[in-house]
């Protein structure tokens, strides 16, 4: 039998918690009952001769049997319940703020609006005690994290499982991750890669390709074709690769539009199910000044893997991939590394190449590089006015199993031999590390004894193992996280430090964290402040913010634009700039909780985080290289935007779905992401709003706008988009300044989308507009101090909420939100600073799940 024989046999013998003496309960849960069922009934009572009369009075003329604002009913609410406790949580929200019942309304006096509020919050205490403790899985991010701490090799292996639902944009809601159908066999064949990747007593296979490129020298840079490595199993598919000894190989240098071919072909192994593992050590050359920084692109198997910009210090680049995410072309797999230069620049001496330039001027008179001259003239890398990157060596091994334990672990395994000892040894030190909590000696002695039992069907040390550990990945404790509401204080402890460390670096607990929670320090204010500072200052903290932040901010929509879309462009509109434009929103957040910044600065600020291309982009001088770098921003009339993600062109430009900045779009964006004001569900039926009915011809977008709103079904949503999404204006397509819009309009249609396409430059911009609770702006810059000064409460509550579905993997409900009050009011007169909001979270009874009854207000 082999291993992955077995393992399919496994998945008919789910096991769920062995049933204890269930009889012997049965009183005690009939009194629970009993309880429960007369609080429920007390519960209604109280809703039927309080409660409703007060909705009924004040809420069901709107949201009612006749109407339904907003798609939203009372009438049919029977109490508080799962299925009505977002309603109720919206209740809350709307009572405390004032936003409902809407001003001109009948209002509730102040004693029944408390009456509402203090029913809720009973409420919901009673249900966060029944739900309490409750687990969620991985998503398909962590899991693939978990794996590679694990077996300590750096693939994706999520790559394998679908796509993750969400809950408000979000992958770590509790809700949608649900085991479909077939999740086993899905699991199954993932683990299953997972532990293939390691090995213990077998021999490195030895499949690897070390090439030091400087040992080399080619000079024909035009007629160079190597294929002397045939004998080690590579070799090369491209021209023009120079090679200098002492020095290396010499990347083609490229621009945006160009293609590219294949710089080597590594066999294929037998075994897709392998994983290939390259190691490349690259450095940049700019031999003339002036040139900017290149940008390595890096494609394995037909995907793109990496991209990032290549300084004049050497870099040791590893990759790892499995085979079945590649592409295989005939019996080998193609791999190619790419040099690009996306800035545009000139080089005195050197004229640009004229095809490069735009049909219009260009501003400040400086196209995209390109070579311009004598090709007869057999010119030296070091000789061309153009930046290269240079391989100085690779590695690939390309059927990759790796020594387990991972040497990184400094584990007290010993030398491992094929007997029960090491066998005992290695299996508890992965069931330690994959369970993330204390696991006791009845646990461990259930897989030693499947080791056993495999071993006696004359599996080998190595496959026995294999097949063990793949059964403990398939346990509950792995797939799930524990919640820090268990009744096991030391699997809570366990717990908190994996909800901690899965939420700011994106991977399991590391030791530090592990320690901590065995000696039960994980509740204490001090301990998790100084975690949260450790972890934040961690590199590996990108993987908290690249996913908090893009899907809080929906970042994940595609920047559509391409060159087509401009006229007087001083360059193309490629990859590189369209991922600078969002990793600038991204390590603009990352750089306010890093400074500790105040909130304010999420709108308003005097820097942003910039690099060559957005300096070009921006009208920056004085901006080498692709990193970016915190750059303070001077005051500027041709483009006062200033700091804050309002402002970069990446959120602008993403608003636009290829076409006129869409400023109904942008206002939504900016109440739901940014004003924690979600606009309701557009009604069933909506009036198309066309610019080419008889009725609208020559009339402006704000005409048009005003028109819309008179319908009483789209006035509700749009008497507060409308009027906001005009502070924008003065963003174009590609989300720089302009001091002018489009007089008129072409309809276009995509992907059953529809929008405008303006034409035309003759008016200045109208950015005046109204802010949702009515105050006025005439600019975008008094927009954003108006946002700062009556809206900074409003947007800090935003972001905790969001921070607590990342964090707990449920939205923020009745209680969650009168701890974000909480949290607010002891962090106000501090100005909301970023760090210091994330670490009161952390300490709350939210993220810790202690108990409810002490937060009621």
């Amino acid at each position: 039998m082999t291993q992955r024989t077995y393992m399919k046999s496994i998945a008919l013998n789910v096991t769920c918690p062995a049933n204890s003496q269930s009889f012997g309960v049965w009183p005690a849960i009939c009194t629970c009952i009993l309880i429960l069922g007369s609080a429920a009934s007390e519960a209604f009572a109280d809703y039927r001769e309080t409660i409703r009369p007060l909705l009924a009075k004040y809420c069901m003329g709107c949201h009612g049997a006749e109407e339904q604002n907003a798609q939203v009913r009372f009438d049919r609410v029977t109490g508080f319940g799962d299925d009505s406790q977002q309603l109720w949580t919206m209740v809350h929200e709307a009572l405390v703020s004032g936003e409902m019942p809407p001003k001109g309304e009948p209002q509730p006096s102040a004693a029944e609006k408390q009456q509402i509020l203090t029913w809720i919050i009973d409420q919901a205490t009673q249900q966060a005690s029944k739900t309490s403790g409750a687990q969620r899985r991985l998503n398909r991010r962590e899991f693939s994290a978990a794996l590679q701490d694990l077996t300590g090799v750096p693939i994706d292996f999520g790559a394998g499982l679908p796509d993750d639902a969400k809950v408000d944009g979000f992958d770590t809601g509790a809700t949608a991750l649900q085991d479909a159908a077939d999740s086993v066999a899905q699991w199954l064949e993932v683990t299953q890669r997972a532990v293939d990747s390691i090995r213990f007593l077998e021999p490195d296979r030895e499949r690897r390709v070390s090439i030091d490129f400087r040992e080399h020298e080619f000079n024909d840079w035009y007629r160079f074709v190597e294929e002397t490595w045939k004998d080690k199993g590579i070799f090369t598919r491209s021209k023009n690769l120079p090679c200098k000894k002492g020095i290396g190989l010499y990347l083609p240098t490229q621009w945006t539009g160009d293609r590219g071919n294949s710089f080597l072909a590594v066999p294929a192994p037998a075994d897709k199910r392998a994983a290939m593992k390259m190691t490349v050590r690259v450095v940049a050359r700019r031999p003339m000044p002036r040139l900017p920084e290149p940008m390595l692109w890096v494609k394995v198997g037909g995907s793109y893997i990496d991209y990032r910009p290549i300084g004049e210090e050497p870099q040791t680049l590893v990759y790892a991939v499995r085979m079945e995410d590649c592409l295989i072309e005939g019996d080998v797999i193609k791999i190619m590394l790419q040099s690009f230069v996306e800035v545009p620049y000139a080089v005195d001496g050197f004229e640009n190449d004229d095809r490069s330039k735009p049909e219009d001027n260009i501003p400040g008179g400086i196209g995209v590089y390109r070579p311009a001259f004598d090709r007869k003239v057999l010119r030296t890398p070091d000789e061309q006015p153009v930046p290269s990157i240079i391989v100085e060596s690779i590695e690939i091994d390309y059927d990759h199993r790796a020594a387990w334990p991972p040497a990184s672990w400094n584990s007290d395994a010993g030398k491992i031999a094929d007997n029960d000892q090491s066998a005992r040894c290695l299996l508890a030190l992965w069931i330690d590390r994959a369970w993330r909590r204390p696991v006791t000696d009845a646990e461990r002695s259930k897989f030693f004894a499947l080791y056993q039992k495999l071993r006696a069907q004359e599996f080998s040390f190595d496959d026995a193992l294999r097949a063990t550990f793949q059964s403990v990945l398939m346990g509950g404790p792995f797939r799930y996280l524990a919640s820090p509401a268990d009744e096991n204080q030391s699997v809570a402890q366990h717990a908190i430090a994996s909800r901690l460390s899965f939420m700011l670096v994106g991977a399991p607990p590391d030791e530090e964290l592990r320690k901590l929670a065995d000696a039960g320090k994980l509740r204490d204010p001090q301990v998790l402040d100084a975690q949260v500072e450790r972890l934040l200052a961690d590199p590996r903290s990108d993987a908290f913010f690249r996913p908090f932040v893009t899907q809080w901010l929906n970042m994940d929509q595609p920047i559509t634009l391409t060159m087509s879309h401009f006229n007087k462009q001083d360059f193309k509109f490629g990859r590189n700039m369209k991922a600078s434009m969002k990793e600038e929103t991204i390590q603009y957040i990352a750089r306010l909780f890093a400074d500790n910044r105040p909130a304010r600065e999420l709108i308003s600020s005097d820097w942003t985080m910039m690099n060559d291309i957005l300096a070009v982009h921006y009208g920056y001088d004085g901006i080498d290289g692709g990193e970016l770098r915190k750059v303070t921003l001077k005051p500027r009339p041709d483009d006062p935007r200033g700091g804050g993600v309002l402002g970069h062109a990446g959120i602008q430009s993403m608003l636009c779905w290829m076409g006129d900045n869409w400023l109904i779009y942008r206002g939504s964006w900016t109440l739901n992401h940014i004003l924690d004001d979600p606009p309701p569900p557009p009604p069933l039926e909506v009036p198309e709003l066309s610019p080419f009915d008889g009725k609208n011809q020559g009339k402006s977008f704000r005409e048009l706008l005003v028109q819309h709103q008179q319908d009483s079904k789209c006035s509700i949503c749009h008497k507060k988009m409308d009027p906001l999404g005009f502070a924008f204006q003065n963003f174009d397509l590609s989300g720089r300044w302009r001091n002018v819009e489009h007089e008129r309009y072409r309809r276009k249609e995509l992907d059953g989308k529809i929008e405008w396409r303006g034409e035309g430059q003759t008016r200045p911009v109208d950015a005046t507009g109204t802010l949702p609770r009515g105050e006025k702006f005439n600019s975008f810059v008094e927009c954003k101090e108006l946002l700062v000064t009556h809206y900074l409460d409003d947007i800090v509550r935003g972001l905790l909420k969001k921070l607590t579905l990342y964090g707990t993997g449920r939205p923020a409900d009745v209680l969650d939100l009168v701890t974000i009050r909480a949290v607010m009011n002891d962090q106000s007169d501090k100005q909301y600073l970023m760090r210091d909001l994330l670490k009161a979270l952390v300490r709350s009874r939210t993220f810790l799940e202690t108990t409810a009854t002490s937060n009621k207000r």
